[in-house]
């Protein structure tokens, strides 16, 4: 079982916005808010062939137990994004070349959280054109064009609405040919399974990340600290349009392997044990397996699943 803590430099911002706190709000995010020059991974360059293969998704979104409203969203290739509270769907997709996978967890309260993350996955489908024409060195640019463009949208909602705060995760896999490249800004996660074992792609943007690499949390206190649903970059936190970055991480071959991505719902009800325990399973629709597994567990929030495995290659 691989549980990776991947050490990155962190992104330019100090805003932090406690989830489980829902009326607790940064209040003046310019003093939160400093520049830093963000470094770049050293660029892994896929040189672009024509690849196809049949890809199989299921998509499994529930507003939980606890909760009203559902404020997570998704964006799945051919299929769009969440239009109803609770949603599931399994769909083979046919000769794909190039896809788009994303979920992305709103927060603010009362609809504001809805508000955001649907802002983020409307603004993914108008903007998916250009992500996949992207060539795979400007990939990570054009995500970050996508960033921006999502983040200034959700800022607009809030100083329209006078809200508090609100805000959107953000975890999407982009398919280029054989490979699959992650992006993440919050704490939103992709997984990739394979060979029974589970390992987490993505390094959560919270406060418990932070002290875990200044040597002040061990792993373990990382994960159970409550600052481990204090999330430190999100879509609409760059309200003074400074450039919001989203994590890359080196593009990998998922072959016979699954694609996991999905918001916290499910990696605070399940442990990546019972998280691999399903996908190494014969189920059919793995997302809704796990979202099922996390409301048994408790359904504290809300939860939704993207699984991605590859069919045969054609």
């Amino acid at each position: 079982m691989w549980n990776i803590f991947r050490r990155k430099e962190e992104v330019p911002y100090k805003s932090i916005i406690d989830e489980d706190e829902e009326n607790e709000i940064t209040e003046d995010n310019d003093k939160n808010t400093e520049e830093i020059e963000v470094p770049h991974e050293s660029k892994t360059i896929i040189y672009e062939r024509e690849y196809k293969s049949d890809i199989m998704v299921c998509v499994s979104s529930d507003v939980g137990k606890v909760r009203e409203n559902n404020e997570d969203n998704f964006y799945c290739e051919h299929i769009g994004y969440r239009q109803e509270k609770n949603f599931n769907f399994m769909k083979s997709l046919n000769r794909v070349s190039r896809g788009i996978f994303a979920v992305c967890d709103g927060m603010g309260g009362e609809a504001y959280g809805e508000e955001a993350s649907k802002i983020a996955v409307e603004t993914l489908e108008e903007m998916s054109r250009e992500i996949k024409s992207a060539l795979s060195e400007k990939l990570h640019d054009t995500v970050n064009n996508y960033a921006d463009e999502a983040n200034g949208r959700i800022c607009e909602m809030v100083e329209e609405k006078r809200c508090k705060r609100s805000g959107s995760t953000l975890a999407m896999v982009c398919i280029v040919g054989e490979y699959a490249y992650a992006f993440n800004i919050g704490d939103s996660r992709v997984y990739f399974f394979s060979d029974g074992k589970i390992k987490q792609i993505t390094e959560d943007q919270t406060l418990a990340m932070r002290k875990l690499k200044a040597n002040i949390y061990t792993e373990e206190e990382a994960r159970n600290s409550p600052d481990s649903h204090k999330i430190t970059s999100f879509l609409g936190v760059d309200d003074r349009r400074i450039g919001l970055h989203s994590l890359q991480y080196p593009p990998f071959e998922f072959g016979d392997g699954k694609i996991l991505i999905c918001s916290d719902g499910l990696t605070d009800m399940c442990s990546d044990d019972e998280i691999a325990e399903i996908l190494s399973s014969d189920s059919e629709n793995y997302a809704e397996v796990l979202v099922k597994k996390a409301l048994d567990n408790g359904g504290q929030d809300n939860v939704t699943c993207i699984v991605i495995q590859k069919n045969d290659e054609v």
